[in-house]
């Protein structure tokens, strides 16, 4: 499951392109670009290590909610360390590297510890080594697991500016809800703040990819930006709320780009509206930290703001209806699609990324297939999708809605790709894989 770029799309100039390295490997990326959007786009899978056994991690979300890719970043005009990296916006000259990885990410020395997983259970140092002494092993433990150096050098110019203010109505968000409820006070002639961490207003519409009130996301965007800001409201982009005190106090951050200070406005609302919308939350199962697994909302992100395909060959776990939605826009950028459909066991394959994912039908015994784009086989049986004469999509005749799936040991995925039939361990291999893969290596 490879990314890579695609030719259209995103919220990207392509035009203007970028230069930077990643431990010591040039690539390049564009304007508009995350320093993680532009990893992906340059196929680069392993960015970072665990902090304590040092396994393999990528990218799992697209925004606030990643947790893995943590870098050290230096440019000519400052150094620092522990930026995430699905935040950051991508510079040109930027020397990007892994924390926590020596020599890199890819290649980490102590990436062997991962062997030994069978011995390392969780909190194993607390026991093994009180003994004669834990004092003469903690320095050594904490730097292992530490995360980052700091650069001593001050930043030049590194001073926050600090603001008072007050509103009448403070909108927290800027997605399609925020920016019609932003509209709409203005409009009434009340004061307004609209305020979106992003640098580009929209949230998820762009992850949708839908025509909103017959125009294109970004025309419809533009067009309440034009009314707010003509209404007399303030739009604040890059700008995070990070605390609610009393008497209608709200602290902001403006966020000015990297090596640079933020802005700190101490916000007085008389009333707030929430439209900072949900997070992907993760399913649950074996080795689902692996490189080359994300959310279903970090791929549609990818895809709608960054014109990243997160792989040609991808396998959707989800447990809600969106699935059928995400596996559409995935499958119109050129992936290959397969649902895999909890309930029953999800288990990862793979060691330093995902190559396939196998699902525990015994505990599911029957499956309902997710309709696809006319022309892909069925996710269970590999039957092929028909188009009706009324061009939506439909089952094959010979594609039952339901049906049970028994193990075939034909069927095991390769280690090149994920089948399109899943394959089903026994019983005795799932057990054993469940109790060596489970508490305690995931640090």
């Amino acid at each position: 499951m490879t990314s890579s770029r695609l030719a259209n799309g995103g919220l990207i100039n392509r035009s203007k392109r970028l230069r930077f390295t990643f431990d010591g490997r040039a690539y390049e990326g564009v304007e508009g670009d995350t320093i993680a959007s532009a990893l992906l786009a340059n196929g680069v899978r392993i960015l970072g290590r665990s902090f304590k056994y040092h396994r393999p991690r990528g990218v799992w979300g697209a925004w606030v909610d990643e947790p893995n890719a943590i870098f050290s970043v230096k440019t000519t005009k400052a150094s620092l360390p522990n930026v995430l990296g699905t935040t950051t916006p991508l510079e040109d000259g930027m020397d990007v590297h892994a924390v926590n990885a020596w020599p890199s990410a890819e290649r980490d020395i102590k990436g062997g510890l991962d062997l030994f997983h069978r011995w390392l259970g969780a909190g194993f140092y607390y026991k093994t080594f009180i003994w004669p002494d834990w004092h003469l092993f903690e320095p050594m433990i904490r730097k292992m697991a530490g995360l980052g150096h700091v650069d001593p050098a001050l930043i030049e110019g590194y001073v926050s500016n600090q603001t008072h203010d007050h509103c009448d109505l403070l909108v927290i968000g800027g997605g399609a809800a925020g920016l019609i409820a932003a509209q709409t006070a203005a409009e009434a002639g009340q004061s307004v703040w609209l305020v979106d961490d992003h640098p580009e207003l929209g949230g998820g519409l762009y992850r949708r990819g839908q025509m909103v009130e017959g125009l294109q996301p970004s025309v419809w965007v533009a067009e309440r930006i034009k009314a707010i800001l003509r209404a007399g409201g303030r739009i604040l982009t890059r700008t995070t709320v990070f605390g609610a005190f009393d008497h209608g106090a709200y602290g902001l951050i403006e966020e000015h780009g990297f090596g640079k200070a933020p802005t700190l406005h101490r916000l007085r609302a008389a009333r707030t509206i929430l439209a900072t919308g949900a997070i992907d939350r993760p399913v649950t199962f074996a080795n689902n930290d692996l490189p080359g697994i994300h959310s279903l909302e970090a791929g549609l992100d990818y895809l709608g703001r960054y014109g990243v395909l997160v792989g040609s060959r991808v396998a959707i776990a989800a447990n809600h209806t969106l699935s059928r939605e995400a596996a559409d826009r995935l499958a119109s950028a050129g992936a290959d699609i397969v649902v895999l459909i909890p309930p029953g066991s999800v288990v990862a394959e793979g060691k330093k990324s995902v190559l396939a994912l196998s699902q525990d039908v015994r505990r599911a015994p029957s499956i309902r297939c997710l309709p696809l784009p006319a022309g892909r086989p069925c996710c269970i049986c590999g039957n092929m999708r028909a188009a009706s004469s009324t061009g939506t999509n439909s089952l094959a005749p010979s594609c039952p809605e339901r049906h049970p799936r028994p193990w075939q040991p034909s069927e095991r995925p390769t280690a090149r790709s994920i089948s399109t039939q899943p394959w089903t361990r026994p019983a005795r291999w799932r057990s054993e894989a469940l109790s060596s893969r489970g508490r305690g290596r995931s640090r």
